[in-house]
């Protein structure tokens, strides 16, 4: 591995799985904060840059598995794959989510006033996200297929995943509100079964949201902004 002090995080992921996952072993954001040098990543992951370049270097050495690098798919199958896995899980995960995030802060919002605030920053996230997707489904993926099918004059592309990005960055910081006001999704003593489920369907939903937008972000918007640029 050659060492670029000018490669950003988000396109080490993009292009080998592998450095996501070490990324993410740190703590460090490649989706919304893909756009961090290596340096700022060591610092964000509070450790130094030899250490992180060492982690990278040792993560390049092992093989790839077959099927698990989403890079190579071309951007019509990347769209498809989003909407079958992330987009599906995102309107089958909410609903349930905003029930027990509902429930739990009846009963016992008087003792932890923190899930008040959580119960509203789901409610928030839950509408900024369904019409952040149904953007994406009516608009921008739609226009993805077309270039891959070879359809030109296809303008808007390049101002529509400024906006796509934008947005992500927003649902970035609604995850740091979550994980704030949940204590990094740590559950009280003596928690109640739902109190718990609620913070672990958080969690996970974290991690897929995190996925999901590294995936857009990192592969997808970059492979469909050179389709534009050839087009």
């Amino acid at each position: 591995m050659v060492r670029n002090n000018v490669i950003t995080v988000g396109e080490m992921a993009g292009k080998d799985y592998r450095m996501a996952d070490v990324f993410r072993g740190f703590g460090i954001d490649f989706c919304c904060g893909g756009g961090q040098t290596i340096a700022q990543a060591a610092a964000q992951g509070g450790i130094t840059e030899e250490v992180l370049w060492k982690a990278l270097e040792t993560a390049e050495s092992k093989d790839k598995q077959a099927g698990n690098d989403l890079s190579v798919l071309s951007p019509a199958l990347l769209v498809e794959h989003i909407l079958g896995t992330h987009h599906k899980y995102v309107k089958e995960a909410l609903p349930v989510i905003w029930q027990f995030g509902q429930k739990v802060a009846e009963h016992h919002g008087d003792t932890h006033p923190e899930l008040i605030d959580l119960r509203e920053a789901i409610l928030r996230e839950a509408e900024d996200l369904l019409d952040h997707l149904e953007k994406e489904e009516q608009i921008l993926f739609p226009a993805i297929k077309q270039l891959a099918a070879g359809e030109k004059g296809l303008p808007y592309i390049r101002g529509t995943v400024e906006v796509m990005m934008k947005e992500h960055s927003s649902s970035g910081e609604s995850l740091e509100e979550w994980r704030r006001l949940t204590n990094n999704y740590q559950v009280p003593e003596g928690a109640c079964n739902s109190y718990r489920f609620l913070y672990e369907k958080l969690q996970e939903f974290d991690t897929d949201l995190r996925q999901h937008i590294h995936l857009e972000n990192n592969i997808l918007f970059p492979k469909a902004l050179a389709m534009a640029q050839e087009a």
